[in-house]
């Protein structure tokens, strides 16, 4: 069961809770998929530059547009 608070996200965000569940772990995966990109490119800057923002704003982008 879902507690108050769940519902009221869930319908804030207008998903079902399998549609939040699905997109969550599809941001959680791309974002563990940057954390060898961002300690590559602490060690050696001039590798991956712009990747972790790129990705980061399409998640934002995505998120805001109602895509996963």
């Amino acid at each position: 069961m879902l507690s108050n608070q769940c519902r009221a996200h869930l319908h804030d965000v207008g998903e079902t809770a399998g549609q939040h569940m699905k997109s969550a772990l599809w941001i959680a995966l791309r974002l563990q998929l940057l954390v060898p990109a961002l300690i590559i490119h602490a060690v050696a800057p001039r590798f991956f530059t712009h990747t972790t923002t790129n990705v980061l704003q399409k998640i934002l982008k995505d998120r805001n547009n109602g895509n996963n």
